[in-house]
């Protein structure tokens, strides 16, 4: 890949775990694809992020090979990203180790991921690398003087965290990072489940699977959860988050995969009913999802995959031990 010093610096991380959904897809992935030519583009497997709760070994491995093997699928152009995996550019966990220091309790307990898995916790208790990976996130986007990162809404809270962290750190130390922005698409930044629309559509979803779409589902399969989709008693697409969630979310589908406004789509489905406009939905959502299938088998081998890795740890390295060997300066340990 040519490194264009120019271009601002756009990165996003990705922890292998779970089947990625189309709410992956059409939240941060499709974003991030979008905008690859503008920026010199990072995408790192967030490995170290995925053993913060224990995980088969060999399982994580094949993870992490259907990750990469997925996100090209989708559209991330080697020739344009720089494609890594976290534990393999060493600088990530060092920094992440600094950064603790430059973090409050408060601040890493009030995190969304911390309260909601704290909530859930076993008689074990809590992980200690729960709690303490937010740092290990800010890290991950400060090594590359990162400018944009490209984030469901539910992520949100980590950018500001890394903000916070590396204002933090520049006024203690001197100036030493930059503060990145945070995207967020304005549609289809959250896409829900279809059968509770109050919640997340979740690639860890082990159970009931019927609100779920993932990207690797039997094509018959994923037309059945859209046609089954949760919706009201309105009969009436239109747009209204509060009062019909099931539909709001069913037509920011649509207009994510197919670039239609919401207007739009409210004006052609006016006195025409659900089936019809569920029909439509499944139609988009199913050729989307043939045209990444078959991609994603020409990627998945696992030879060309460690070469990509293996040429994108070089490159990324690079970056980040410079501005981990800038940190130790302004720290005063080198």
């Amino acid at each position: 890949m040519k490194n264009e010093n120019n271009k601002k610096v756009m990165l996003t991380g990705v922890r292998p775990s779970g089947n990625l959904t189309i709410g992956n897809y059409l939240g941060a992935i499709k974003n991030f694809v979008e905008r690859q030519d503008s920026y010199e583009s990072y995408i790192f497997i967030a490995d170290l992020h995925a053993i913060t709760s224990p995980r088969n070994p060999a399982d994580l491995k094949k993870s992490i090979y259907d990750c990469i093997a997925m996100y090209l699928a989708c559209g991330v152009d080697p020739n344009k990203t720089i494609i890594f995996k976290q534990s393999a550019v060493l600088e990530h966990g060092t920094l992440g180790f600094i950064m603790t220091f430059q973090t409050k309790m408060g601040e890493l307990s009030r995190m969304t991921q911390f309260k909601l898995k704290s909530q859930q916790q076993t008689k074990e208790g809590v992980d200690t690398g729960l709690f303490v990976y937010p740092t290990l996130m800010v890290a991950d986007i400060l090594l590359y003087n990162t400018s944009i990162v490209p984030v469901g809404k539910d992520q949100q809270q980590h950018v500001e965290l890394t903000r916070d962290l590396a204002e933090r750190f520049n006024k203690r130390y001197g100036q030493t990072f930059l503060l990145p922005d945070v995207y967020v698409a304005p549609i289809g930044n959250k896409i829900l489940n279809l059968q509770n629309p109050n919640e997340k559509m979740n690639k860890s979803d082990s159970g009931n699977n019927k609100g779920t779409i993932f990207l690797l589902d039997d094509i018959a399969v994923a037309r059945k959860k859209i046609m089954s989709a949760k919706t009201d008693n309105f009969n009436s697409v239109h747009f209204d988050e509060e009062r019909q969630p099931g539909i709001s979310n069913l037509m920011s589908i649509l207009a994510k995969i197919t670039g239609e406004s919401f207007q739009s789509i409210e004006q052609r489905f006016k006195n025409r009913g659900y089936g019809e406009f569920k029909k439509e939905v499944a139609n988009e959502v199913c050729k989307l999802l043939e045209e990444i299938q078959s991609k994603y088998k020409k990627f998945n081998n696992q030879e060309f995959l460690d070469n990509l890795l293996f040429e994108g740890a070089i490159q990324a390295q690079k970056t980040a031990s410079t501005t981990l060997s800038k940190s130790l300066t302004a720290l005063g340990l080198k």
